[in-house]
């Protein structure tokens, strides 16, 4: 099925008990089903109070849970979900996104080989085992409690565990703790930017340029933000950095959740300049910058 890349987000169409579509992220870093309080009323599904969810912005937001009879996604559906509802519209405002009904994460793909086929902007979902060409790179992965995916990879020679985020708009986020003890923060050119929106809030990041080295390749110049959040995913992750879809979008890739392999091979975005796109506050809300700012310039 196709895919939308909407602010290095995949968007993908779904139907849930028989109503839609509605437009889902496809979310490696989410550990569930998401939805949003609007779907849940349009659906008028029963929701209980859960308390309140983190992610990757320093605060929290209230949650439900609910249960859906059946999701869909092209040909393949899935029944009896688990779901959380979850306000999303802060950050569906401060992007820009035309529509964003949910999140569809780890509940569902995990018992699936997943195909991101970046050249062709599709998506497969398939339980056999998908072809690959000869000469992918193929990386075992482990995955942490909420089923995230992580591999070792490197940043300016300085190796770590990281996780693999489709949720994640930037190309590389480094993790508090990762950034403080190997000084990434001493030559960043852009301080105490807003650099992204989760649930929680706003992020805010030192950014920088490094030089990547995952899934046997060497990619330089990667818009880098150095996290300087209290709360949230990228404060306090046991692991060192999360490698979001700016920097994934130059990979076509299979996620065997099943094997627990990546199979990897450069996408035509391989070759492209890393571009930095900051939020701003345009009368009191949070946008997107409207062009890309340089590196070395503050944003404005």
């Amino acid at each position: 099925m196709p895919f939308t890349l909407f602010d290095n987000r995949m968007l993908i169409d779904a139907t849930i008990d028989g109503q839609g579509p509605f437009t889902m992220i496809v979310d490696t870093g989410s550990s569930s089903v998401v939805i949003t309080p609007g779907v849940a009323r349009r659906l008028e599904v029963v929701t209980h109070a859960a308390g309140s969810a983190t992610g990757a912005g320093s605060g929290t937001t209230a949650m439900s849970s609910t249960r859906l009879q059946r999701l869909t996604i092209g040909s393949l559906w899935f029944s009896d979900l688990h779901a959380e509802v979850i306000d999303l519209s802060p950050i569906q405002r401060a992007i820009g996104f035309p529509r964003l009904d949910g999140i569809v994460g780890y509940d569902i793909l995990r018992r699936l080989r997943v195909g991101v086929d970046m050249d062709a902007m599709s998506l497969t979902l398939s339980y056999p085992v998908l072809p690959t060409p000869k000469n992918a790179t193929i990386v075992p992965f482990t995955a942490d409690a909420n089923g995230i995916p992580q591999v070792p990879a490197a940043v300016d020679g300085v190796r770590g565990t990281f996780v693999i985020d489709t949720g994640d708009r930037s190309s590389l986020t480094l993790v508090r703790h990762f950034a403080q003890a190997h000084d990434f923060y001493k030559n960043a050119p852009v301080r105490n930017a807003i650099t992204g929106i989760g649930v929680g809030g706003p992020i805010y990041s030192d950014v920088l340029r490094t030089t990547v080295s995952l899934f046997g390749s060497t990619v330089p110049g990667v818009v880098t933000r150095a996290s300087l959040d209290k709360g949230g995913a990228f404060a306090l992750a046991p692991q060192d950095a999360s490698i979001g879809t700016g920097l994934l979008r130059r990979f076509n890739i299979v996620y065997d959740y099943p094997d627990r392999l990546l199979f990897t091979w450069p996408s035509r975005f391989f070759g492209a300049p890393d571009v930095y796109r900051p939020l701003t506050f345009d009368d009191g809300q949070l946008h997107v910058a409207p062009g890309p700012v340089l590196l070395g310039s503050p944003p404005p």
